[in-house]
């Protein structure tokens, strides 16, 4: 029973003794961790801590300067560290024992008065605050890229390739262009990235301004964007021969929406615009279907600035004082029919009139999709799609009446005369470059019934065969016969 006793107090005491250890310890890992940023003559720290049971280092007043760039951050503070603790103890962190391409976790990551600084005065940048919870950076190939130019940019993309991060928040990130003007962002939260793919991101008041401004020139107060998959761009700027003006891949988004759209150009129009938002359902792995609205767009130009009473006189000879628009468009795809659909699409001026595109592509292949997943266009000369139809109407409320009453003032004509002078301009019009055959004539006549009579002009494309990427070269050729290429034909209907 003694011995036990006897053990039990020499082990007390032992962690006694550690722990009474543990501040010297700490002290010594601050000291190493200084030195060996320092050590290179171009880094400085005002002073370091470092927490051994939370593996924590923080650091204070850090500045570096490399070719011509200053960095200065008021604090760096990494807690949580995936670290060896022999490492730390040799004051090795990750700041300075760290090599591009090893893994890299920690609990939490903050930054803050972040800003960088060039000494060309090509640009600098700052931010208030980063902070990073779930920071996990897999071990990826940084080493195995061809020296060059481009070599950061292929390195960075495989790290955000390996990188998963539970939680982001950036505060007042403000960016000078080399003109002296300023971009800034009040926050950026995103939430969720793994790997290229993020469950939602959040932006407030991205706003840009003039370099002796006082107001933003242009301002949206909230944009916003769920399952956003940018793994087809990562993995293009991943590759070691990419170069800039190589496709990068399309980026998705499930659902995305802006609103509070002001600033200081948009004023001096008089322009509103109440948001924009856009939807994906996705019906099946092979079927998407998006919709993308813009609502609320106004245009009443103010009484002042010699642009915007241009504009507003403009409006006045149309018997107006403002415009009012919506504009709302659908795309989808079907891979398993090999379908490309564009439309209903639709501008809508209430009280003046509306627009409706319309449009498929026909027997969409691999290659098809291939173009429209990595944005190499080169892809479309080897596929089989082309384009089934496509249909334009225009449906006139009194827009066109509007219209030809500003252009009767302009010329100083009699409403009549302005109104069967471009219809006739229009059925005489005969393009260079393409034959001018009886149903072009035909064509172009219905267009002029259209502004001596109103109503509703439709304009169909019905190629037959369908018109391939391929064939559309003969669209270019001296002499090409649109219509009956593209199956061109016009209605007027009341």
């Amino acid at each position: 029973m003694r011995k036990i006793v006897v053990a039990l107090a020499i082990v007390v005491v032992l962690a006694a003794a550690a722990v009474a250890a543990v501040p010297f310890l700490e002290r010594q890992a601050a000291a190493e961790i200084k030195r060996g940023l320092e050590r290179n003559g171009t880094t400085k720290v005002e002073e370091v801590e470092v927490g051994l049971f939370d593996r924590r280092v923080r650091l204070s007043n850090l500045s570096s300067s490399n070719r011509g760039t200053t960095l200065t951050v008021a604090r760096w503070e990494a807690s949580g560290l995936a670290w060896p603790l022999d490492e730390l103890l040799r004051g090795h962190t990750p700041l300075d024992g760290f090599q591009l391409g090893d893994p890299l976790r920690a609990e939490q990551v903050e930054m803050a008065n972040v800003r960088v600084v060039e000494s060309s005065g090509q640009a600098d940048w700052s931010i208030e605050l980063v902070k990073i919870d779930g920071f996990d950076l897999a071990r990826f190939d940084a080493l195995g890229v061809p020296e060059g130019y481009f070599r950061p940019a292929v390195q960075m993309a495989r790290a955000m390739g390996a990188l998963t991060v539970r939680r982001l928040e950036e505060r007042n990130a403000v960016f000078t262009l080399p003109t002296g003007d300023t971009v800034g962002v009040g926050s950026v939260v995103v939430d969720g990235y793994d790997r290229g793919r993020i469950a939602a991101v959040s932006v407030t008041a991205l706003e840009a301004t003039a370099r002796d401004g006082r107001a933003p020139l242009y301002r949206v107060a909230e944009i916003k964007a769920g399952d956003v998959d940018l793994t087809r761009t990562i993995a293009a700027l991943s590759a070691e021969d990419w170069v800039p003006g190589a496709p990068v891949g399309r980026v998705t988004a499930d659902n995305a929406s802006a609103t509070g759209f002001s600033g200081q150009t948009l004023e001096t129009y008089g322009i509103a615009l109440g948001g924009a938002n856009f939807a994906t359902t996705r019906e099946s792995d092979k079927i998407r279907r998006t919709r993308l609205r813009v609502e609320g767009f106004v245009l009443a130009p103010p009484l002042r600035g010699l642009e915007a009473l241009k504009v507003r006189l403009a409006l006045q000879t149309m018997g107006l004082k403002e415009v009012r628009a919506d504009f709302d468009c659908n795309f989808g795809e079907d891979r398993g029919s090999g379908e490309a659909t564009l439309g209903p699409c639709e501008l809508v001026g209430p009280g003046l009139g509306e627009i409706k595109l319309s449009g498929r592509i026909v027997d969409a292949d691999a290659a098809f999709w291939e173009a429209t997943d990595t944005g190499s266009m080169l892809s479309l000369a080897d596929s089989t799609a082309a384009l089934g139809m496509a249909q334009l109407a225009v449906v006139d409320r009194s827009l066109l009446e509007r219209g030809l009453r500003a252009l009767a003032t302009a010329t100083g004509q009699p409403l009549a005369t302005a109104r069967a002078n471009l219809a006739r301009e229009i059925r005489r019009y005969q393009p260079t470059g393409v034959l001018i055959s009886q149903a072009m004539t035909q064509l172009m006549d219905t267009v002029a019934r259209f502004i001596e009579q109103g109503g509703t002009l439709v304009i169909d494309a019905k190629p037959q065969p369908p018109l391939t990427f391929e064939s559309m070269e003969r669209l270019g050729r001296p002499g090409a016969d649109f219509v009956s290429l593209l199956g061109l034909s016009a209605t007027l209907g009341r």
